[in-house]
């Protein structure tokens, strides 16, 4: 079995208790594109991506020893860890994100609010890639990790610290926010 095969864990193992820090490159090799990209869902400008997908990697391997297995695979693991990070990174950004009242979601129907990821129709595809660029980071994360990367919602709970039930009533809110977007530049408003 050649070093590319082995387990997540085996590679950690190889690292905490035989001391070969240089294997932690293994996990990097194998997650430093994906996280890269879970990065930038919710980080958009390039260089500061790298380089909190870069302090991930770094925060992680200096808490490899607290990483559990059973609890999570590791690349959910260090998607906490960047989450996190990004999070922070957001926090001290002065953008205007897209944002909608109570009263103006609760008037969209849910049917509709529903069916807004599923379209053909190139119009309404910029429309929703748009409105998805305009939504505050960690609503970004959601519906880029739900629907393009078929993340679960456990997982998204994992990483988020939230209720996989709590994650499925915002993303309800979110569609709905998209889709009274879209409605809205569709009618000129």
């Amino acid at each position: 079995m050649g070093r590319h095969d082995e387990t997540d864990q085996q590679i950690i193992e190889r690292v905490l208790y035989l001391g070969h820090r240089e294997d932690y490159a293994l996990l990097v090799d194998r997650y430093g594109a994906r996280l890269f990209a879970f990065v930038t869902t919710m980080v958009t400008r390039r260089e500061d991506a790298e380089e909190l997908a870069e302090d991930s990697f770094v925060k992680a391997f200096g808490r490899l020893k607290q990483y559990d297995a059973t609890r999570s695979s590791f690349y959910t693991w260090l998607c906490c860890i960047a989450y996190r990070l990004c999070l922070d990174y957001v926090r001290r950004q002065s953008v205007v994100w897209l944002e909608m009242d109570d009263k103006t979601l609760q008037a969209v129907p849910d049917e509709a609010a529903e069916q807004v990821m599923d379209t053909d129709d190139d119009q309404r595809i910029r429309l929703l890639t748009e409105a998805i660029r305009r939504l505050p980071p960690t609503e970004r994360l959601l519906i880029q990790q739900f629907y393009f990367e078929q993340q679960s919602l456990s997982d998204l709970a994992g990483i988020t610290a939230t209720e996989a039930g709590t994650l499925a009533t915002r993303l309800h809110r979110i569609r709905k926010k998209l889709y009274q977007y879209i409605i809205t530049k569709e009618h000129g408003k």
